[in-house]
């Protein structure tokens, strides 16, 4: 992982922005774009609120140093998100954007949760007694 930025670094703020701005652009490409729902400023608010936060989370801690948690999160998010494009072509009754949401919200949540476990566990060898 030698392209994550060292811990307590101030690139992690330029990671934070970058990934904060792809997430935004994700879900305006799926709602605006794919799904061609009209515009509203509202839900552009809404969706760069959530960006915020989930970026603010998986990059500050990863700035705190837990780059394996930061990876796994990433990889949750974009397994989510393919998932939540793809279902944009499946005919659901109208559902498609729902069902699309909350594919991503629980590949986001899962990669989170392996993330922390795997961290746990890194932890756990490196402070194990020497036999």
């Amino acid at each position: 992982m030698k392209f994550l930025p060292a811990a307590k670094s101030n690139r992690w703020l330029i990671w934070m922005a970058v990934y904060c701005v792809c997430l935004w652009l994700l879900f305006i490409l799926h709602r605006f774009v794919m799904m061609a729902h009209t515009l509203d400023v509202i839900l552009l608010l809404r969706f760069a609120l959530f960006s915020i936060v989930v970026s603010g989370i998986v990059n500050a801690l990863g700035w705190l140093g837990a780059r394996l948690l930061w990876l796994i999160t990433t990889t949750g998010i974009i397994i989510g998100s393919v998932i939540m494009l793809s279902y944009t072509y499946r005919e659901m009754s109208g559902w498609e954007d729902l069902a699309g949401f909350l594919a991503f919200f629980f590949f986001t949540c899962g990669g989170f949760a392996l993330g922390l476990l795997a961290e746990a566990i890194r932890l756990l060898v490196k402070q194990w007694p020497k036999a």
